[in-house]
């Protein structure tokens, strides 16, 4: 049944792949701010002046932290510019000098970041003694990965293409049977309908692992993505994703008794992921209250899962928190199913 629908083969394909190659090629992480990290050894009056100077800049993207944790951060291409402010900052007596180290393969990023730092640093130096430099700057570069925009959207888009095959494929494959009483025929017949469902669950699992195969070598081998993890623990999260949304399908196509009921009601479902997880642009945009809520979608769970293990090299052990979350999902989304799905 499933090979026979062209058209549902062509654009569970297609528009994934039509979605990565443009926004490959737009590349909007061009267009993001430069993440700075800062180690502030010094915790004084002073060094938190230049903290909230440095947060109020809109174009940085401010993250504190320990010496160790950010220059690990940088090195993973997670940080264009790490600034440590050592013991003794800002006081005048002792001349101070800032360590910035900085991303040698974005040299765009990295010198906005410094400039911005040393106008700080210039400023507190007249404030102190009007011209001589007590506090001084040494920026050096740094060898680490260079994390483009493909490297974020590639599990976005995944992703993306799981909760749409999931949503849409089952809804309205489901809905159109039981409308035109292909279902009510089927049970007439000796099929067991527990061998249908496991038939088309299993189908649709199929196609996703596909789909994300096909996705991944698009991202890598046309667009130079970069891929740090265990290839088949993506498989398996995304095997799980695919399966949570596979019962909100099934949940849908049993509340809704047309197409036209199935429709709205999968994108009210899909929509409000699609934009709020992640999936093209970073949740750090969000307010804070969207990204408390967005934590807790499955969307986010999947995402997450994946980006940590494609950009980070994480394993599923150090992503247990995604997937118990799709875990949980999946028991909620298959209690729903079971309420409300109908054979007619």
């Amino acid at each position: 049944m499933w090979s026979r629908d062209r058209a549902a083969l062509f654009w569970t394909f297609f528009l994934p792949l039509v979605i990565m190659v443009i926004f490959g090629l737009l590349n909007f992480g061009e267009l993001g701010k430069v993440d700075v990290g800062i180690v502030d050894q010094a915790q004084n009056e002073a060094s938190a002046r230049l903290v909230a100077k440095l947060t109020a800049v809109e174009s940085l993207r401010i993250t504190a932290g320990s010496e160790p944790a950010e220059q690990a951060a940088l090195s993973d291409g997670q940080r264009d510019l790490v600034i440590i402010l050592p013991e003794g900052f800002g006081d005048s007596q002792e001349p101070a000098t800032v360590r910035a180290l900085y991303h040698g393969s974005r040299t765009g990023e990295s010198q906005v970041g410094l400039s911005i730092l040393q106008s700080g640093i210039d400023a507190m130096n007249f404030a102190i003694t009007g011209a001589e430099r007590v506090v001084t700057l040494e920026s050096r570069a740094v060898a680490a990965r260079d994390l483009g925009y493909i490297d974020f959207l590639m599990p976005g888009v995944i992703g993306m293409a799981i909760m749409q095959l999931g949503l849409f494929s089952v809804a309205f494959s489901f809905v159109t049977m039981k409308r035109e009483g292909v279902l009510r025929r089927l049970l007439a017949t000796p099929l067991n309908p527990a061998t249908l469902l496991v038939a088309q669950v299993i189908t649709r699992l199929i196609v996703v692992v596909a789909q994300t195969i096909i996705l991944a070598a698009v991202a890598v081998f046309l667009f130079g993505a970069e891929f740090a993890g265990n290839f088949f623990a993506v498989l398996l999260a995304a095997g799980l994703g695919g399966a949570v949304f596979l019962a909100l399908g099934f949940a849908v196509s049993g509340w809704a008794r047309t197409e036209q009921q199935a429709a709205p009601l999968a994108n009210i479902v899909s929509l409000p992921m699609m934009f709020l997880s992640g999936v093209f642009f970073s949740r750090d945009v969000l307010p804070d209250i969207l990204q408390t809520v967005t934590d807790y979608l499955p969307l986010t769970y999947l995402v997450e899962a994946i980006r940590g293990m494609t950009v980070q090299g994480d394993s599923i052990f150090t992503q247990w928190p995604n997937f118990l979350g799709l875990a949980v999902w999946l028991v909620v989304a298959f209690v729903i199913a079971n309420r409300t799905f109908r054979w007619e």
